[in-house]
């Protein structure tokens, strides 16, 4: 809990930043360019994401025809859907996550269900709640279009030849996909399962492709944080109001940055956020799921379909086991848009940053104890610096076009 004298100083003081203060505004901007994605060598080639972007938006890429990946990542909303939990062919469970910077994400979902962007990218498709499709229908329908079958094979090569419905019928492995689609998928040769994989992963890795170019605009944060580094107190002053100054003094004092640290205010670690179950629900055991999805999937970083293998990225999949305490953990999220892309938590169960922050701060109802993490406690702010702590937050957000 903070102190009561380390409250009153937040409170007392708006513009005589601590030269540590000074420092720790320089880690949180700017954003830096994306790393590389070494398991996929198309990541920044040009012509891999325009066909991405043909395919994040083509709804025949799902049973009824109507659902695309931009359906639930609207760019008018920061590529999320600002519905509580993300809506396909049926009513999912988590909240819908933004893909501005989303390059910068090491083990995408909520709960690090995939290990690159381009596995992310491929597990809706064949989700019973998203897209509903099987992966050899992702193929025939990119076949059945000229324009995109010859853009993708300009890229990729060749792609098999999936118009024989009896050699290459609807199906996938999938465990959770209808027993006629993984039958189907056990009758057929190995040798075509592997071509119809390698295809696939291709999918992904075209709409890795495009989500790399999904960069967030500046915030008027960074210019403030740039100028109280620099030691331009004038100019930090004018770029944020000084709710949002006394807000990020809150920020760092509070320790939010043990989780939400570097310029885009995550760790990319999974942690418990303490939010209680909707009534009726049972809790959600986060990456105690996700991390064994990673593991079985042919599509994980250090499979036969990565271009890098022994990539810092692949072994890390390799290296990282099972672990008790991966109950009831989520990813952290990026702090940066969320004026946008409420509502917030992983269910989705918090409307807005002043709910938000509240439950930070005071950790009324709480889950605490289920796997045993101690980093949230209450942090005993008063009612005015919650909404100072808001105002903070609010100025992670720039400028998103529509």
């Amino acid at each position: 809990m903070m102190s009561s004298m380390v409250l009153l100083l937040v409170l007392a003081q708006v513009t005589d930043w601590t030269a540590e203060e000074r420092r720790l505004a320089s880690t949180f901007t700017p954003v830096p360019a994306a790393p590389k994605s070494p398991t996929n060598r198309f990541a920044d080639d040009p012509n891999a994401a325009a066909v991405g972007v043909r395919l994040f938006h083509d709804e025949r890429l799902s049973a009824n025809g109507k659902i695309s990946c931009a359906h639930c990542h609207r760019v008018e909303h920061a590529f999320t859907d600002q519905k509580r939990v993300a809506v396909g062919l049926g009513t999912g469970t988590r909240n819908t996550m933004s893909l501005l910077d989303v390059a910068h994400v090491r083990q995408p979902f909520w709960d690090g269900a995939a290990d690159s962007l381009w596995m992310q990218a491929l597990e809706p498709f064949e989700a019973p709640l998203e897209h509903g499709i099987d992966r050899v229908t992702v193929l025939r329908k990119i076949v059945e279009d000229d324009p995109l079958r010859q853009a993708f094979t300009k890229v990729f090569g060749p792609l098999p030849d999936v118009s024989d419905h009896s050699r290459f019928p609807a199906a996938t492995p999938r465990a959770e996909a209808p027993l006629a689609l993984r039958e189907a998928w056990s009758g057929m040769k190995s040798d075509d399962q592997a071509l119809v994989n390698a295809a696939y992963a291709n999918v992904g890795k075209a709409i890795e492709a495009f989500e790399r170019t999904l960069v967030a605009p500046p915030a008027p944060f960074d210019a403030f944080a740039a100028a109280l580094a620099s030691g331009d107190d004038q100019a930090a002053a004018q770029a944020i109001s000084p709710a949002a100054q006394r807000g990020f003094r809150i920020f760092l004092a509070a320790g939010c940055r043990n989780c939400h640290s570097g310029p885009r205010f995550t760790d990319e670690g999974f942690h418990s956020n303490g939010t209680p179950p909707t009534a009726g629900q049972r809790p959600d055991p986060g990456r105690w799921l996700g991390h064994p999805k990673v593991l079985r999937s042919a599509f994980r970083a250090d499979g036969i379909h990565s271009d890098d293998r022994a990539s810092d990225q692949a072994r890390s999949t390799a290296s990282t086991p099972r672990q008790p305490d991966m109950v009831g953990t989520f990813r952290t999220p990026t702090l940066r848009h969320l004026e946008h892309t409420g509502p917030y938590m992983h269910d989705g169960s918090m409307g807005s940053l002043e709910e938000v922050v509240r439950h930070y701060n005071r950790l009324d109802g709480a889950m605490l104890d289920h796997h045993g993490e101690a980093l949230l406690q209450p942090l005993g702010l008063d009612e005015a610096s919650e909404l100072d702590l808001v105002a903070f937050l609010r100025s992670l957000s720039g400028q998103i076009d529509r």
